[in-house]
């Protein structure tokens, strides 16, 4: 005898019953997470009775028969009973009321709706059958089961608008926030309450349900429940969960004459594509969708990613540090941020870039770079935020804590961000409250780690690179007063005739007083020669002094024959020639005065060091030449007759420290002269190339352009300097970007 299935598979029941238990496994991994936590307890509850719910009614529309049906829809009103209860005790927990006498009450009341729910016949009265099948009916004694369900969830709301009022802490604030929007989303599935009054309306209600539990675990499980602006982008990328859901539930019933075999495999195929389409493009959806929902973050997050990325271009110390506050300040929306740098040589932070606090009071929170609180910064190496510490997120014993929260209020700190670079804290960021105590997102937190360690790479460079610049500075002047020794000789010639000039005047003019074609003649004379002994001191105290370039229109005629001036008693000394061929109407070019004179008089004593033994010629040359580009130059030529340099020697003669003048400690040199050398063309925008052969000499072809100073790039983070480097063997790799800029 054949008999009628008492259930069928009903399509429109499939997405109902694999939601359910997804929400239960949901549940559980929440629970899990934290055993202890009388919330999460709460809300495996809450998953737990949805799932019953859920599934429940899942199987009675796939039922045959009302009176199987009505079985069903009895159980799952069972679960239907504790959902409110369970909201409410989960928000008691949250919110920290702590109110468990009203939640065994409400579980009580519960567990006998239930009881009536089983045992009575006028809760569920009956079935109503619609197009996606059986549907339960209430009756009268359902209205105890609305009183409870509406009173505890209004009850459960009312809590949440009075916390979001008084609580004064960010994190906890947008918490209330977060889980307030969640929860008055998922409200949404109390349209379920209409079919069985009689509305023909599909209960797609667990669609809601479904979005409040997959958003509220993952934010409790990754991100300690986030800000309502997670949700709201979150929620939105499984929106096309929804049409899949009715798109199989169409594709099933225009295949229902398939075998079973062949219908599941193609609902099964269908399933496993949109998977595959959905992962691929939900990432680009959730961009779409936090760029049209919150332009403000958005655009936030892209300028902190740009800067992030420029602020290795900057090396200019004092303009990074101000423009890592103004980016963060703007960006953020924050009030008061503070930056500190580790001052080396005193073994402390200093403030180095501020806004909105009280510099004097920061000022006197002396940080030293052994104490707890750099350690902690330099081991954890990640935004540290005062509230988490305040709620024990970090786990650490009482007195560090306590250390730690003391030192983040003195210096007006709510998120610290530790700037780590390689084995080492170079420094932190203060962050104060944002507007309208808003919370410090874990993506922001996670954008801000980025950005803090882009920071301490480029604030450690900067940082380099000024100690690059004070070294050179020495290394120039020191440089300088090597060459001084010559000079004094030359300036010693120089000044002998106009003394002897003087004291002849001096010893004949008591006599000759009477004489006015003696004093007139005279007195020109030692006024002349005093002027020159006057440009002589200012020409040599220009040159040991160094200071920053000056370019100004100069000719190199000129500055040539005043360094050869100072030379020529040396060359006397050591049987050496002097040749000038200089250009005439050679035109003016843009150079610093002083450098220039440093270049040359470095290469003209090389030249003499070549020539000290057995003499020899130097030849100076200045010339004007035209590229084939069209451009116009200007070249210095030196050439000697000295003892040249080695072919494996000729490559490093440029690079810092390498020195072939080993004969003696007292003529040891450096190696730095022509690093130095070099270093000025190149900022002079011009070249400088050496040939030499052994026993015949060496040719150093300076080229230099005409008219042309340094070049003047503007930058985001402001001016800076580009010179040519092809090759800069004395800036580290590590200081130059790809562009061959470097600060002024």
């Amino acid at each position: 005898m054949n008999s009628e299935p008492t259930y069928v598979l009903n399509l429109h029941a499939i997405p109902m019953f694999l939601i359910g238990v997804t929400i239960l496994g949901l549940g559980i991994l929440v629970y899990r997470a934290n055993r202890k936590s009388r919330a999460h307890r709460h809300f495996l509850f809450l998953c737990a009775s949805s799932t019953l719910w859920l599934v429940g009614t899942s199987i009675g529309i796939s039922t045959t028969s009302p009176s199987q049906a009505l079985m069903w829809f009895k159980l799952d009103n069972v679960g239907v009973m504790y959902i409110s209860v369970a909201f409410y005790a989960f928000s008691s927990e949250f919110l920290q009321r702590h109110r468990r006498h009203s939640i065994w009450i409400g579980y009580g009341i519960a567990t006998l709706l239930a009881i009536v729910v089983l045992i009575r016949q006028d809760f569920v009265i009956g079935t109503n059958h619609y197009w996606w099948g059986y549907f339960p009916k209430y009756g009268p004694s359902s209205l105890p089961f609305f009183i409870l369900f509406f009173s505890y969830m209004a009850a459960a709301f009312i809590d949440y608008l009075r916390a979001y009022r008084t609580i004064t802490t960010p994190i906890k604030r947008q918490q209330v926030k977060f889980v307030h929007i969640a929860f008055g989303i998922a409200y949404l599935a109390s349209i379920d309450f209409l079919p069985a009054f009689g509305y023909e309306i599909y209960p797609f209600g667990y669609c809601f349900v479904f979005l409040l539990a997959v958003v509220i675990s993952v934010a409790i499980l990754r991100y300690q429940l986030l800000d309502a602006a997670l949700f709201a982008s979150m929620s939105a990328t499984y929106i096309p969960l929804i049409p899949f859901s009715f798109a199989l539930i169409s594709l099933a019933d225009a295949l229902n004459n398939l075998a079973p075999t062949t219908l599941a495999s193609s609902l099964v195929v269908a399933t496993v594509v949109f998977t595959v389409l959905y992962v691929t493009i939900q990432p680009r959806l959730q961009s779409a969708l936090n760029k049209a929902l919150f332009p403000g973050r958005y655009d936030a997050y892209n300028t902190l990613t740009r800067f992030s990325h420029t602020m290795a271009m900057n090396l200019n110390l004092a303009n990074l540090q101000s423009e890592i506050v103004r980016t963060l300040q703007t960006v953020m929306r924050i009030d008061k941020i503070s930056l500190f740098l580790l001052e080396k040589e005193q073994g402390h932070y200093a403030l180095k870039a501020s806004s909105g606090i009280d510099e004097a009071q920061i000022n006197a929170v002396r940080l030293s770079n052994i104490e707890p609180f750099a350690s902690f910064l330099f081991e954890s190496n990640q935004p540290i935020v005062k509230e988490e510490l305040e709620h024990g997120f970090w786990e650490h014993d009482r007195s560090l804590t306590e250390t730690l929260l003391e030192t983040l209020t003195k210096l007006d700190s709510e998120v610290c961000l530790p700037l780590v670079n390689k084995t080492r804290l170079i420094g932190f960021v203060n962050l104060g409250h944002k507007p309208s105590l808003a919370f410090y997102s874990q993506d922001e937190l996670d954008l801000l780690r980025s950005l803090a360690n882009s920071a301490a790479i480029a604030l450690d460079n900067a940082m380099l690179y000024e100690d690059w610049k004070r070294s050179q500075l020495l290394v120039r002047r020191a440089d300088r007063l090597r060459s001084l020794e010559t000079i004094a000789g030359g300036f010693a010639h120089e000044i002998r005739n106009p003394l002897t000039s003087i004291k002849t005047f001096i010893q004949l003019a008591p006599s000759r007083r009477d004489d006015p074609e003696f004093m007139n003649s005279f007195g020109s004379v030692v006024t002349e020669d005093l002027a020159r002994i006057e440009r002589l001191i200012e020409e040599i105290l220009d040159y040991a002094r160094y200071m920053k370039p000056r370019f100004s229109l100069e000719s190199l005629n000129e500055i040539v024959t005043a360094c050869l001036h100072f030379i020529e008693i040396k060359a006397t000394d050591l049987n050496v020639s002097i040749e000038k061929r200089l250009a005439e109407s050679l035109p003016f070019t843009m150079v610093d005065r002083q450098q220039t004179k440093q270049v040359l008089m470095n290469l003209i004593l090389n030249a003499m060091d070549a020539m000290k033994s057995s003499g020899g010629r130097l030849t100076v040359t200045t010339r004007q030449l035209t590229k084939l580009d069209g451009t116009r130059w200007i070249q210095v030529e030196m050439a000697d007759t000295g003892c040249g340099i080695a072919p494996e020697d000729l490559p490093h003669i440029f690079d810092p420290f390498f020195t072939t003048k080993h004969e003696s400690t007292e003529h040891e040199g450096t190696g730095l002269g022509l690093s130095i050398v070099h270093q000025i063309l190149q900022e002079h925008s011009g070249t400088i190339e050496a040939q030499s052969a052994v026993g015949q000499g060496t040719v150093f072809t300076l080229t230099l352009p005409e008219k042309s100073g340094p070049v003047l790039v503007e930058t985001p983070s402001g001016p800076m300097w580009q010179g040519t480097l092809l090759s800069f063997p004395h800036i580290p790799p590590l200081l130059r970007d790809r562009t061959g800029t470097y600060g002024p």
